[in-house]
């Protein structure tokens, strides 16, 4: 695998345009990563597969024949970073790419994520008297202990820092708020107990929605099956479900 210096050639660019909605996990990630994220293609010229890294992670795009194909060269990258913990860790991964995998490699868990996007035409903004503020540096610590998906603090801060975030205060307390991920996806929505059932989260969703409009990005998210009470908020602004992909771990062969 080869890395990727340039994003914006033209080779690259067809190659995205042919990956369909899959495509936004990578140019939503470029746009706020830039040079800082880590891509890698199988060829610089005319790529079949291509991959992002970061925090242990690693986020194929291809056709699964494609990707099985480069498997070692995949372990290899995992590999080279600590957070994988060990474990081949695939975020965002179709289905078809899920299955082809578990034929390969053993399974050590998996989680269904369902993505979803929301077009301008779609959207349906909640207007709010509450006061929409971002998020303060020192609510990474808050953000961390309330994420179920080892999101540090560290990623939190990170996350305060280089994007918009939407947040609601009352009597100075953090009641809702939500951040862009490094990959350009928006999400850890989270509503504190005692202010649930205000409505709260469906306007901080609808804050960034805008302020992601505004930066000229393309706005998705992805939510874990089974997580009713956020498809409900996401989809009540406009969001619709365009697809099924996975987090998964698998068994890694160290070469």
């Amino acid at each position: 695998m080869f890395r990727l210096e340039n994003p914006q050639s033209e080779s690259f660019q067809k190659f995205l345009r042919e990956q369909g909605l899959l495509r936004l996990r990578f140019t939503e990630a470029t746009a706020e990563g830039g040079e800082s994220l880590a891509i890698w293609v199988d060829d610089l010229t005319a790529p079949k597969v291509a991959v992002s890294t970061g925090r242990g992670w690693l986020a194929p795009l291809g056709r699964p024949e494609a990707i099985l194909a480069k498997l070692g060269d995949l372990e290899r990258l995992s590999a080279q970073m600590e957070e994988s913990d060990g474990y081949l860790k695939f975020s965002s991964i179709p289905f078809e790419v899920q299955k082809a995998l578990e034929r390969r490699r053993k399974l050590i868990r998996g989680s269904p994520v369902g993505m979803f996007i929301l077009e301008k035409k779609d959207f349906r903004p909640v207007f709010s008297t509450h006061q929409i503020e971002s998020l303060k540096t020192e609510d990474a610590k808050t953000l961390a202990e309330n994420s179920p998906y080892d999101q540090g603090e560290e990623y939190a801060l990170a996350r305060i820092r280089n994007t918009p975030t939407a947040a609601i205060r009352i009597e100075g307390e953090l009641a809702s708020y939500i951040v862009v991920h490094a990959n350009g996806s928006i999400g850890m929505l989270h509503t504190m107990d005692r202010f649930r059932g205000q409505g709260l989260a469906r306007v901080v969703v609808s804050a960034l929605v805008e302020a992601q409009f505004d930066r000229g990005r393309e706005v998705y998210c992805y939510i874990v099956e089974g997580n009713e009470a956020s498809e409900r908020v996401f989809e009540s602004v406009g969001f619709r479900r365009v697809m099924d992909v996975y987090w998964s771990a698998f068994e890694r062969r160290e070469a």
